[in-house]
């Protein structure tokens, strides 16, 4: 019963129109580029690699939306492949497609998201301060029962469900950001573009943990309020090293109220930073980096994560 079911809801399926392999299809069907008979072995040979993928993800058969849910995502992965593979030119699409077998465009696809999905899983896992273990030494690491209330996410609520949405192979933005503050409902991925996307949005979450990484914070754990209980822990420790820097001209992420207040004053006119000022702050960081000896993209997103805390807190405190 089940087994009928899989192959009636596969039968079923629909592609999105606005996959490349759709759209190839019908520029295939419409210049007469693809003969009826290999249309027919297409759609055939596509609903092979559904099945396969539905054999190999689903333990529930039972689960008509998770079966759904495999049956979009085998025809997702053909079509980024086919895009990768023809450039996204749909005279060439069609060529590859009467020339190839459909699972090659599978498994393109599948290689292409599959790094992605690799490193949004090890974000998730790693991608959190924890307090000293017993040899006394601060890292990222891996998150446990035991540590996931101590430890410090280094990425923000919004950037978790951007990494949960990937591993279904769904995504929550339209552009890269700097930082995630607002997710839109996850949707699938439908073009090779929004990959590129996501290549982009996980190399600034990556290279804030480098940067992350290369500051002492050693006494991180000791801060009154805790950095735990703030919706994005990073900015406020960027912002409490900003402030001290300026204020006490020392290394320092303590941060309060009233010290928030003196920095504002000293530092903003009319919500705007003063100009000598920030780019004092980004040459410190710049050159704080290049002397951890970190590479061109930590130095690079670092400088520019800075400058988005900086116009954030003007934002902030004028409107309080």
């Amino acid at each position: 019963m089940a087994q009928t079911n899989r192959f009636s809801l596969v039968a079923e399926a629909q592609l999105d129109r606005r996959l490349f392999l759709a759209q190839a299809l019908a520029h295939g069907d419409t210049f007469g580029g693809i003969p009826p008979e290999r249309a027919d072995t297409l759609y055939q040979n596509i609903a092979a690699i559904a099945h396969k993928l539905i054999t190999m993800k689903t333990t529930d058969l039972s689960d008509q939306s998770g079966l759904r849910t495999q049956i979009q995502t085998a025809f997702t992965l053909t079509s980024l492949g086919l895009e990768y593979g023809s450039k996204g030119d749909f005279d060439k699409a069609v060529r590859l497609l009467c020339k190839n077998r459909v699972v090659k465009f599978f498994q393109i696809g599948n290689t292409l998201t599959g790094k992605l999905l690799d490193r949004a899983r090890h974000l998730l896992e790693h991608g959190v301060i924890l307090p000293s273990d017993r040899d006394g030494e601060r890292a990222l690491g891996a998150t446990n029962t035991d540590l996931e209330t101590e430890g410090i996410q280094i990425y923000t609520q919004a950037e978790f469900e951007f990494l949960k949405a990937l591993l279904t192979y769904r995504t929550t933005i339209r552009s890269h950001q700097i930082t995630i503050r607002d997710t839109n409902v996850p949707r699938a991925l439908i073009h090779l573009a929004e990959v590129n996307i996501i290549d982009q949005q996980l190399a600034c979450i990556e290279n804030r943990c480098h940067y992350i990484e290369a500051l002492p914070l050693d006494n991180l754990f000791a801060l009154d309020p805790p950095l735990s209980i703030f919706p994005n822990p990073i900015e406020h420790l960027t912002l409490g090293l900003i402030v001290n820097l300026v204020l006490y001209r020392q290394v320092d992420f303590q941060l309060d109220a009233d010290t928030r207040q003196d920095f504002y004053k000293l530092a903003y006119v009319d919500g705007e930073i003063r100009r000598s000022l920030r780019q004092q702050l980004l040459d410190w960081i710049a050159q704080y980096l290049e002397q951890a000896h970190q590479p061109e993209p930590v130095k690079t997103y670092a400088v520019s994560y800075w400058d988005e805390c900086l116009r954030m807190e003007g934002k902030k405190v004028s409107t309080e």
